[in-house]
């Protein structure tokens, strides 16, 4: 980890590859879509995704059961593995990192460990707590793996409820344009249309808020890497503007197509300044302004949207209404007990959705995860102060000092995260136990010098390293 001014923060986990088989970097793009969701049309009871490994006590029925039955079985590993208190005998190893670390400055903290032993070979500052920046996204993600499963799905259920077609939400992070074709698709293939006059969001999987803490709105252009967080949640949260013109007129093509989302062009063919897009917030809408000047060949930016179960809604009421359907209204509520289910999009195993988190560095799935950790820990709304919680009894579980971590969110977007060196090296050590659900981690990683946000970084370490970074100024 590394600290300056203007507070910079950076682990250095690369020097923990050669005893780990891990390391841990990350921009600003969410990295491609997930694997397709798929379909179900009947909704299966709510059994537990991870099956036991031997010895585990995971048959426990109600989700904070569950969770508790997985933080005493990461206690009991944790407990096993034991950490030898004084570092191995490999003087010649802890010089050639410690002139490494001299090199590097003050404010460094690094702790190297063979994982396979137990011991630790090396330890500068292991123990202070300094900001994680983006690799918080590494304790999130083994948190979930091992808390919720590597096969862990997330259920967007579509019932009818009287005169209305409702989409309940579940906090998937990785539901894209496809996943409502599929229950468009589907509800008109079952005639669920008949007598149906609107589409309501409900939205109760998570607390209200949007933005989590360190997600302060800033007035630039609605950067995608500060997309809100919601139950029910399209496309990253995020659309994409292409911006061309053919010498005359400029044309603007916004990705997904909602209603949700307007745009003002003001921008003109060819000359003037920069082009820009920006996106606001105004009258619960987003608003893209598209100023200065359109070139010939198209340019495409991602923004943020501001309320993402209407943009979601609306998005599905365009697209139901493209295939046929009627052109319906849409609003927030919440389902009744009486609602009859037509359809359940199933997504990608959690597994899958973390590469998107790690290879990719993308802050929102992160934010969905803490929050559907918070949500299956406590059996309320998934929020950022349950989220946290989780965090929380995850690492005194690995066998950390709880003073050692203060994590804000789950994506590190924070200047007020702090983690230690020393704890995210145990978590991590999770990884390499024999059967692990944290073991799923190691592919969701960035590649160094192949992809991801190591494809341009330590090319000689191709097919050895997988990592994470991170880097964040204030």
């Amino acid at each position: 980890m590394t600290r300056s001014v203007p507070q910079l923060a950076s682990f250095a986990l690369a020097l923990i590859t050669a005893y780990a088989g891990l390391a841990t970097a990350g921009p600003r793009s969410p990295g491609p879509a997930p694997a397709p969701q798929s379909i179900r049309e009947v909704v299966e009871p709510d059994e537990p995704v991870l099956p036991p490994r031997p010895g585990a006590p995971f048959a426990a029925q109600t989700w904070p059961q569950r969770v508790a039955a997985r933080l005493a079985d990461v206690s009991a590993r944790a407990q096993a593995r034991g950490w030898t208190a004084d570092p191995a005998d490999d003087p010649s190893l802890r010089r050639k990192l410690a002139e490494l670390v001299r090199r590097a400055g003050p404010g460094v903290a690094v702790h190297v460990a063979d994982l396979d032993e137990g011991t630790w070979l090396f330890d500068q500052n292991g123990a202070a707590r300094l900001n994680p920046a983006s690799n918080q996204k590494v304790l999130t993600a083994i948190a979930a793996l091992e808390l919720l499963g590597p096969d862990y799905r997330f259920e967007t259920r579509m019932v009818r409820d009287g005169d209305a077609l409702v989409l309940i939400g579940d906090g998937d992070p990785s539901l894209q344009l496809q996943g409502l074709h599929a229950l468009a698709s589907k509800a008109l293939a079952a005639e669920a249309l008949a007598g149906v006059r609107r589409i309501v969001i409900d939205e109760r999987a998570f607390s209200p808020e949007r933005f989590g803490p360190g997600y302060e709105e800033p007035p630039g252009p609605g950067p995608s890497y500060l997309a809100p967080s919601g139950a029910l949640s399209l496309s990253f949260n995020t659309v994409e503007t292409t911006v061309r013109t053919d010498g005359t007129t400029v044309h603007v093509e916004v990705t997904p197509a909602s209603e949700h989302v307007t745009v003002t062009n003001k921008a003109r063919p060819l000359r003037g300044r920069a082009l820009e897009v920006t996106s606001t917030c105004e009258a619960g809408r987003t608003v893209l302004t598209v100023t200065g000047a359109a070139k010939r060949k198209p340019v495409t930016v991602r923004r943020r949207i501001c309320d993402p179960g209407k943009f979601a809604g609306e998005a599905f009421a365009a697209v139901l209404h493209e295939l046929g359907g009627p052109l319906l209204p849409v609003e927030s509520g919440a389902a009744s007990a009486h609602a009859r289910e037509v359809a359940t999009l199933v997504s990608p195993p959690l597994s899958q959705i973390l590469a998107s988190a790690l290879k990719y560095s993308n802050n929102f799935t992160s934010e969905q995860v803490v929050r559907t950790l918070g949500r299956r820990m406590s059996g309320e709304p998934g929020s950022w102060d349950n989220g946290r919680a989780a965090l929380q009894a995850f690492w005194r579980a690995a066998g950390n000092d709880p003073r050692e971590l203060q994590p804000e969110n789950g994506s590190g977007l924070s200047l007020r995260g702090r983690v230690s060196a020393r704890g995210l090296v145990r978590v991590l050590a999770l990884a390499r136990d024999e059967g692990a659900a944290a073991a799923s981690i190691v592919p969701a990683l960035a590649g160094a010098g192949g992809e991801g946000t190591l494809r341009l970084r330590m090319p000689n370490g191709r097919g050895r390293v997988r990592g994470k970074t991170g880097t964040i100024g204030g």
